[in-house]
């Protein structure tokens, strides 16, 4: 994951356009989020954006796609996929609704999961074969 800051104006859509568009024609799925201050209160607004690029993405590509990611991401999660869904509702788009809410606990605890469940997840999304930039 790579994150782009700097002041208005300082050219950072422009840079990562430039990166996206040097990318394409390549095997390589690139996705971008973007802050936007009329969401500042939203917590991990820019990443809910590129996820919801993602999973677009994902379910243009068909059913088969999905079900292949679908496979990924609850192989590597299992259970855990609602913690990922409560937080990016649009990968619902492609995990489904969960069956479970998330077990409550302490919110350190709740953030130690998240990170963790997080890092499981872009492991299943990106490989080799698919990567993910």
């Amino acid at each position: 994951m790579v994150l782009v800051s700097g002041h208005s104006g300082a050219g950072k859509s422009t840079l990562v356009k430039h990166l996206k568009n040097s990318l394409k024609g390549r095997d390589i799925r690139f996705i971008c989020g973007k802050f936007d201050q009329l969401e500042q209160a939203k917590p991990l607004s820019a990443i809910d954006s590129a996820l919801s690029e993602y999973s677009n993405d994902i379910v243009r590509q068909g059913q088969q796609k999905i079900l292949q990611v679908r496979e990924s991401i609850i192989e590597a999660i299992n259970t855990d996929v609602g913690v990922l869904t409560e937080t990016f509702p649009c990968l619902s788009k492609i995990v489904g609704k969960p069956t479970t809410a998330p077990t409550e606990v302490h919110f350190i605890a709740a953030q130690h999961r998240f990170k963790f469940i997080f890092q499981l997840f872009i492991r299943a999304i990106a490989s080799l074969s698919d990567p993910l930039v």
